[in-house]
């Protein structure tokens, strides 16, 4: 009978102790887990392996905290544009991060290395300024910079107003040079310098002519010349092009028709650009980019981005892109 009881009283033990042991062990579980799932989250927001990711780090440190940064880019064959107020940063703000997320695949391209993009930021000094069609340009200053993807898996970085950058004193001196008649006078000079100078002068006077239309709205065109001689199977692209923060694109769906339409290998796009822009006018000198986006392009970039400077308001401005 003694017996019994204690191994009565010995189940009833085990008992109370294994439900305690369970009630702990619950807590200390669902802790753990809770842990792990944040410590994943924050993995996927720092690394996310599903998306392409372009870093553009915007040098801060000689610019004013007030209107707005307006930044730009063409990147895997979509287009981005971010507003960011200045005046809602830190004084002491030196250097701002602006990240580029996207998809590695679309129906255009699958990135890889070492396939080409571009971004530009402009400097708006007062974003509500109503725009006219005179030469008081908004943009207080602005800079853009190429690029290539240097990896799927982790951000590429791409820098912009560094100190190095000349790409705004490089287009302000085109626009000062050719937009603005200027009185030379040739009477100590050379007849081959004379003859020369007379030359410059006529081009700045043809460039003055075309400037004196500002006050049109005429829209501004950009003329994108694909030469695809070297892609003759090619299927599909997209042409892309960006001007004064404005980015137009056109699908070509069936390239093998276009050929047939044209009777050769070159796609050509023409582009209107809005003469008015929210950041400003469109002015001789600002600066264009495009890029051809496919997968047929590869090898070696399945996207190829150029450059250059607009040269004329009244008629297209050309650039062959590849």
């Amino acid at each position: 009978m003694l017996r019994n009881l204690g191994i009565f009283f010995l189940g009833i033990s085990l008992l109370v102790t294994l439900n305690v042991a369970f009630s702990l062990i619950g807590p200390v579980m669902a802790q753990e887990s809770e842990i792990l799932s944040k410590t994943t989250n924050n993995k996927q927001d720092k690394h996310d392996d599903d998306k392409l990711v372009v870093v553009a780090q915007i040098n801060l440190k000689n610019t004013e905290k007030n209107g707005l940064l307006k930044v730009v880019g063409v990147i895997n064959g979509e287009d981005f544009v971010k507003n960011i107020p200045l005046d809602k940063l830190k004084e002491s703000t030196k250097q701002l991060k602006v990240k580029f997320s996207m998809d590695k695949d679309n129906e255009i391209v699958s990135a890889g290395k070492p396939d080409e993009f571009f971004v530009c930021a402009y400097h708006v000094q007062n974003a509500d300024t109503k725009f006219s069609s005179n030469k008081e340009a908004v943009v207080k200053y602005f800079d853009c910079n190429e690029g290539d993807i240097k990896s799927t898996t982790q951000p590429t970085q791409i820098s912009l107003f560094k100190a190095t950058s000349q790409v705004y004193s490089k287009t302000s001196t085109y626009y000062n040079l050719y937009s603005k008649p200027q009185v030379v006078a040739f009477a100590t000079l050379s007849d081959e310098i004379a003859k020369a100078t007379n030359s410059v002068s006529s081009l700045k006077k043809e460039a003055s002519n075309s400037d004196n239309k500002d006050s049109s709205n005429k829209p501004v065109k950009v003329k994108i010349i694909v030469p695809m001689e070297d892609r003759k199977d090619a299927k599909k692209i997209k042409v892309m092009a960006m001007l004064k923060g404005q980015i137009k694109s056109a699908i070509i769906d069936d390239v093998q028709k276009e050929f047939d339409k044209t009777g050769g290998y070159t796609i050509e796009r023409t582009f209107a650009f809005d003469r008015n822009t929210d950041i400003g006018p469109i002015q001789i000198g600002d600066r264009f980019h495009t890029c051809v986006i496919g997968q047929d392009l590869n090898p070696p970039e399945g996207s190829e981005c150029e450059k250059r400077l607009i040269k004329h308001l009244d008629k297209p401005n050309s650039l062959a892109a590849r």
